[in-house]
């Protein structure tokens, strides 16, 4: 005998919610694909004014460096006082920037001015509080340096001359008993550049010699550069410091002035 089996009637409701249930992964993935368009479409607007945008774009497409032909047997000659302070000084004097004194602000001049010509020119060379040396332009000669500090200085009040004092070389005597002292307290460390010590031909005694002698004297006395006082020695003098340091500067200008040649040799 065959069973038999009656459907249940289908129901509004039921059909509603089947059609539901069909639709609902549909409008799921419409709704997904609607809102990633969307996403994208906001991240390509640009929030930048056209004049910002358009000055982004020139940045980016500047060359990565410029060629710049330079006669090496051209005569150096030395800037005025007027042009350096525009070139390098007035990044930060013109408006007074890291705290340095504003050009022709007398006032915070005045203060200054009051230590003296030659301090004034000390901090020039070896720089002060946020002020780098030589106003972060190692290539400024002294004279150019202390032209620009006298054409500020003198905007500001003072009435000063650009002059230089002239080192006194050392006398032969003087170097060799500069050498000694060197070989049998300064030797170890540079003549092989260890510690980070410059070796007597290191071109970088180029910009420690424009700091001038008093600031290599102080140095080596009082350490620095990452060296001892005196080169560790404490028992050495003040006196028998400088006349290394007289050895040591006076080898490395003679390393300095075979340079150019031994290049243009080989």
């Amino acid at each position: 005998m065959t069973d038999h089996h009656e459907m249940t009637p289908t129901t509004v409701k039921d059909f509603l919610l089947a059609l539901l249930g069909g639709l609902a992964a549909p409008l799921l993935a419409i709704s997904m694909i609607v809102g990633l368009v969307v996403s994208i479409q906001a991240r390509q607007t640009d929030s930048n004014p056209a004049d910002v945008s358009d000055q982004e774009v020139r940045e980016r497409i500047q060359p990565i460096g410029n060629s710049v032909a330079i006669d090496p047997n051209k005569p150096h000659i030395d800037m005025t006082g007027e042009q350096v302070y525009t070139e390098v000084c007035s990044a930060c004097h013109g408006s007074g920037a890291l705290g340095s004194p504003k050009f022709k602000d007398t006032a915070a001049w005045g203060k200054r001015i009051t230590q003296g010509y030659d301090t004034l020119l000390l901090h020039a060379f070896n720089g002060i509080r946020k002020m780098p040396p030589r106003g972060g332009e190692p290539d400024l000669t002294d004279l150019e340096v202390a032209r620009a500090m006298v054409y500020m200085a003198n905007a500001g009040g003072a009435k000063f001359e650009a002059v230089l004092q002239k080192e006194v070389e050392p006398t032969a005597a003087e170097l060799a008993r500069g050498k000694t002292v060197y070989a049998e307290n300064c030797a170890n460390c540079h003549d092989t550049g260890v510690t980070g010590a410059q070796k007597l031909t290191d071109p970088a005694w180029a910009g420690l010699i424009k700091q001038g002698k008093d600031y290599l004297y102080t140095a080596a006395i009082k350490g620095t550069f990452g060296g001892p006082a005196k080169g560790g020695n404490d028992q050495l003098s003040d006196a028998d410091a400088k006349v290394a340091v007289d050895y040591m500067v006076n080898e490395a200008k003679a390393a300095l002035a075979k340079a150019p040649a031994a290049a243009a040799k080989k």
